[in-house]
């Protein structure tokens, strides 16, 4: 009968391995927060350039959340603060309806159109959506920085 051999080995420094994945892993999230933040705060400042002046105080009522994590993502909500939730969604869409039921489109007042163009938009319905449109290409950019370190 044949003698068995065992094999065996062993790993040393697992543990040192370990922290310096988790502190990676702190580190991209850390750089990720900071990088989501900033970038909201851009498009917020976009957005309040584009925003409709003629009534009311939106773009006061812009403003950048907190960085929010789930599980499997990390994300920073932005917009309007609650109390002019409904205005604000108006005067994104650029048209409410009437109690009737008719749409009545909004069109830009005097206040707003005395902003001008602001990087190839003008100010009034969709302030938000080409704020974000503006910003897509270094958002991506910097986004995908995050990894570099």
């Amino acid at each position: 009968m044949a003698a068995r051999k065992i094999f065996s080995f062993s790993l040393d420094g697992m543990e040192a391995m370990i922290g310096a994945l988790d502190k990676l892993e702190s580190d991209v999230e850390r750089r990720l927060e900071e990088k989501l933040t900033k970038l909201a705060l851009k498009v917020i400042h976009d957005a309040k350039r584009l925003a409709p002046l003629d009534e009311g105080d939106l773009e006061t009522a812009l403003n950048v959340g907190e960085v929010k994590r789930t599980i499997a993502s990390m994300y920073i909500d932005l917009g309007a603060s609650p109390e002019v939730d409904h205005y604000a969604v108006v005067q994104h869409e650029g048209f409410r309806k009437t109690e009737s039921g008719a749409s009545v489109e909004l069109t830009p007042g005097e206040k707003t159109l005395s902003k001008g163009p602001y990087n190839g938009y003008m100010p009034g319905k969709k302030f938000l959506e080409n704020a974000l449109k503006m910003n897509e290409k270094l958002i991506f950019e910097e986004l995908s920085k995050v990894l570099e370190g």
